[in-house]
């Protein structure tokens, strides 16, 4: 088993950012996967019903973080497990500046002038500056009302997340090298005991559904399945048994996954089902994706092809970028709202879907290849040789 880069890490990644993306393509158009399937009716099957995925499509947020966890931690349990050399504090920290922050300083920058053009902040110039200040410095998640009503994007919540995690991995990645049961313990305990015993408690779940300690044991759990496949890779190496089990607890999984994403839609409150249900749906995404990358090839291959990894290299800009530009598309047809567009017909509906996803990949792939990967280049240097992958459009190997 390949070790270095792990091709079903990509595609996984793509398949994440694919289904947040159609979650807010959908508030903005409405449009139902429904489909009727009469030609099925001999097999029970009368409809392809696909809304749990469209309507909760947010929860694959957890996964994006869950790969982050695995392949930040992949170095060093090759480290702990074959010896490999591990990069230094000063450039994992490089690393992660050169890839996250040029790219979303410029979204930012971008979006906040055409915000202030729209005459989003008109009256409010002390909100103005804390909502730039706090973009700037991946502080905006502190307060509600840079977090929740921000002029930006309510996307990058996730960039905030990811920074917090890079702030500490050096020290959690050398406690879950030396002691990874009670590294993985501590995160673990930690995080539930946060999210049940003091934001499930709270009023206004919005703004703590998404606190960076709800998801430290996401982290965990994505640094347990790194540790757990290089050591299938070291001690058992590719073998049919192997296949075979790998491929039965992907499947058993993805059931799990869709019947979580399926309980959600009935939830009476999205953001106690969320915090709920985190850390075993992580566990489920952990499944999924351990058993992916040990399954059989015909079956990686699903995952492991070069049209999802073109779609991951891209995937950081394209994150950052589609909800702003389907906003923007729908804004010059003439619609206020994802009714306005449903209101003119299912045509409609579909134009803005496939003309807005064609300008938010054309987007992702200029600025991914003109400025994220140039200024990596530069601030970089010559220590380009093994980039652990995440969930922000990283390649891994």
């Amino acid at each position: 088993m390949e070790t270095g880069h792990i091709g079903v890490l990509d595609g996984i990644r793509a398949i994440a950012v694919l289904i947040v993306l159609w979650f807010h393509f959908w508030q903005q158009t409405w449009l139902m996967p429904y489909y009727p399937t009469p030609f099925l009716a001999w097999l029970g099957i009368s409809a392809i019903d696909l809304n749990p995925i469209r309507r909760c499509g947010y929860l694959a947020v957890d996964w994006m973080i869950l790969l982050s966890g695995f392949v930040l931690f992949l170095p060093h349990a090759r480290h702990r497990l074959e010896g490999t050399p591990l990069p230094t504090v000063w450039t994992f920290y490089r690393r992660r500046f050169a890839r996250i922050v040029p790219s979303y300083l410029f979204a930012v920058l971008v979006m906040f002038f055409l915000a202030l053009g729209s005459g989003t902040y008109a009256g409010r110039t002390d909100f103005l500056w804390r909502d730039l200040l706090s973009h700037l410095t991946f502080t905006f998640m502190l307060r509600p009302d840079t977090y929740l009503f921000s002029g930006i994007n309510g996307v990058f919540w996730t960039v905030a997340i990811e920074v917090m995690f890079y702030a500490i991995f050096p020290l959690l990645g050398r406690g879950f090298e030396k002691k990874p049961l009670w590294t993985y313990l501590g995160m673990t305990i930690a995080g539930l005991a946060f999210t049940f015993g003091y934001c499930l408690q709270k009023a206004d779940l919005p703004f703590y559904v998404n606190r960076f300690l709800t998801f430290l044991p996401v982290f965990a759990n994505g640094m347990l399945g790194a540790y757990a496949y290089v050591r299938i890779a070291v001690r058992a190496r590719r073998k049919p048994i192997w296949a075979v089990l790998g491929t039965l607890v992907a499947i058993g999984s993805a059931i799990g996954i869709l019947t979580v994403f399926e309980a959600c839609t009935h939830a009476t409150s999205i953001q106690a089902f969320q915090l709920a249900y985190r850390y075993p749906l992580s566990l489920l995404y952990l499944g999924f994706t351990l058993g992916m990358c040990v399954s059989a090839r015909p079956i990686r291959a699903l995952l492991d092809n070069r049209v999802l990894a073109a779609i991951a290299a891209i995937s950081y800009n394209l994150y950052l970028w589609h909800q702003f530009l389907i906003v923007r598309v729908r804004i010059a047809l003439g619609c206020n709202s994802g009714a306005d567009v449903a209101a003119m017909g299912v045509q409609t509906q579909w134009m803005l879907h496939f003309e807005s996803l064609a300008l938010a990949l054309a987007a992702a792939a200029l600025l991914t290849y003109l400025l994220e990967k140039p200024l990596h280049r530069l601030l970089c240097g010559r220590d380009m040789r093994i980039l652990p992958q995440t969930n922000m459009g990283e390649s891994n190997g």
